[in-house]
């Protein structure tokens, strides 16, 4: 059975918008039971207006990701086993599909909507899975999970700030990583170097100065 593709994951977790969540739980129906457990296991973790959810399917935030793929890890597992971890200020260039991490919470990037970059997770006992702007969100990374997950990175683009060594001297470049291989931007390497890059139209003109 192969991996589950990035836009996959983004598709389950959109079809489970609504999901009530409680924390402790992975996509299952909540019992009385559960939620004596549950309450005594992880007290105000819990919220006590959490039993009026009794009989309903519900999930917590790294829950939501191992009810998709089957992978049951908590959010600072999920963080420990990717493989890239990347700065949140570079998601637009992210794959869909990327988990987006902070501290304690995890979800999920579903794509740039009007420029703008949203995510889905089960949010906390006040709002459920839902879709929302990254911005404000308090994420701090992007992370991808390359042994359990297949991102489509054909034609994504990412961009990130990284160091480069030019004659041993360190400088710090903007990156354009795209369908593996990497580019950097010709104005920060020609200033690095002493140059001055300007253009006419579309042309660009590289002066020695």
């Amino acid at each position: 059975m192969g991996k589950m593709t990035g836009a996959e994951l983004v598709a389950f977790a959109r079809s489970k918008i609504g999901t009530p969540y409680v924390y402790g739980m992975k996509g299952t129906v909540m019992t009385q039971a559960n939620y004596n457990y549950l309450k005594r296991q992880y007290g105000k973790m819990v919220w006590d207006s959490d039993v009026k959810k009794v009989g309903q399917v519900c999930v917590d935030c790294s829950g939501l990701i191992s009810w998709a793929c089957g992978v049951v890890l908590g959010s600072a597992q999920w963080f420990e086993r990717a493989n890239v971890k990347r700065p949140i200020s570079s998601i637009k260039g992210a794959p869909l599909g990327t988990l987006v991490w902070q501290k304690g919470h995890i979800g999920i990037y579903s794509g740039v909507k009007n420029g703008i970059p949203h995510y889905i997770a089960a949010d906390g006992s006040a709002y459920g899975v839902r879709e929302a702007p990254v911005s404000g969100s308090g994420f701090t990374h992007w992370l991808l999970v390359e042994d359990v997950f297949e991102y489509g990175t054909e034609g994504n683009e990412v961009v990130e700030k990284d160091k480069i060594i030019i004659n041993g001297k360190e400088y710090e470049v903007s990156m354009i990583r795209k369908d593996g291989v990497t580019y950097i931007k010709t104005r920060d390497l020609a200033q690095a170097e002493g140059i001055e890059v300007g253009s006419q139209g579309r042309t660009p003109v590289i002066s020695v100065k």
